[in-house]
C-alpha cells in the first residue's frame, strides 16, 4: 500500500504491505490503527500503541485545540476497504 511515514519531522512516501513492514518502517513492536480526519478527509493512521510508555514521547498528531492526540512514528494510509484491507493514498492525498 502507498502511504506516508512520519518520523519526527521527516515525511517519506513508502510502500507498506502488512504488519512486518509497519514494525520495520516505524521501528516499533506494537501497533494500533485509528481513523482520523485530516483536511476534511478521513484516513487510517497506524501508530505506536506503546509510544506513551517511552521516554520523552514525541507528539505527532494534534487536535483542533492543539492538544496532542497521537505520539511517535506513524503511517498514514487510505481508509480500509470493505474487507478491512488497507488502501493506497492517492497523488492528491500525498
Amino acid at each position: 500500500m502507498r502511504a506516508l511515514l512520519i518520523k519526527g519531522l521527516d515525511v517519506t512516501e513508502v510502500q507498506a504491505n502488512g504488519l512486518e513492514d509497519y514494525y520495520r518502517l516505524m521501528e516499533i513492536d506494537c501497533i494500533d490503527i485509528v481513523t482520523r480526519e485530516i483536511g476534511g478527509k478521513f484516513y487510517d493512521v497506524i501508530c505506536d500503541d506503546e509510544a506513551l510508555f517511552k521516554e520523552n514521547p514525541i507528539p505527532t498528531i494534534f487536535d483542533e485545540e492543539k492538544q496532542p492526540m497521537i505520539f511517535g512514528n506513524i503511517i498514514i494510509a487510505g481508509l480500509a476497504d470493505g474487507e478491512g484491507n488497507m488502501t493506497d493514498l492517492t497523488d492528491e492525498d500525498i
